[in-house]
């Protein structure tokens, strides 16, 4: 394998189509370890495709994706263990806590005992959500909601963290209160 694509993202020539409408055409382009990059376009432009794709949701047509070395169409079940995922919408069990939320992620990871405490704790630290630890889902805000589907996008540690229209809906506060971690997860080497 090319040395380059051992670290960071690489997409390689990706063409997805729907019928006769092609939303990303021979797309290209790198990123690496400690780098923040974002896609902007209109509406319909392929962004949230693109990010599907790279998430291992959904398939290019042709051209492939290298996230850590290894290729999305060969290697999906490797690349999940490298990926954190925040989707544009909040999918949360409105009945659960917050902290319940967390926590069943992080079985669903394989954490256990003391470990699945300890990181769930920290993601709670992290992204500002320990007080409100056992408020249920459907309680938070737009804000406090986008803040527990990163904290659920970190339970894995991943190298990379894809997000999909992180800010939207927030207000100004909330804009700059995920930036600021956002700052902080680069900071610590993940790619963005």
């Amino acid at each position: 394998m090319n040395q380059e694509l051992r670290h960071g993202v690489h997409l390689r020539n990706m063409i997805r189509t729907f019928g006769k409408v092609t939303a990303l055409d021979s797309v290209n382009f790198s990123f690496h370890p400690g780098q923040v990059h974002g896609f902007i376009g209109p509406n319909g432009a392929g962004k949230t495709t693109a990010m599907r794709i790279l998430a291992t949701i959904d398939v290019p047509d042709a051209g492939d994706a290298f996230i850590m070395g290894h290729s999305i169409i060969r290697e999906p079940h490797l690349v999940r263990r490298h990926i954190g995922f925040v989707p544009d919408w909040f999918a949360g069990f409105r009945a659960t806590t917050v902290h319940e939320y967390l926590d069943f992620f992080a079985r669903a990871c394989s954490l256990k005992g003391a470990e699945r405490i300890g990181t769930v704790g920290d993601i709670e630290e992290f992204t500002g959500l320990t007080p409100l630890r056992d408020k249920l889902l459907s309680e938070l805000s737009r804000g406090m909601q986008q803040r527990v589907t990163l904290g659920r996008a970190l339970i894995n540690n991943p190298s990379v963290l894809l997000m999909d229209e992180p800010a939207a809906n927030l207000d100004p506060r909330s804009r700059i209160e995920l930036r600021e971690l956002v700052k902080v997860l680069a900071e610590r080497g993940k790619c963005i």
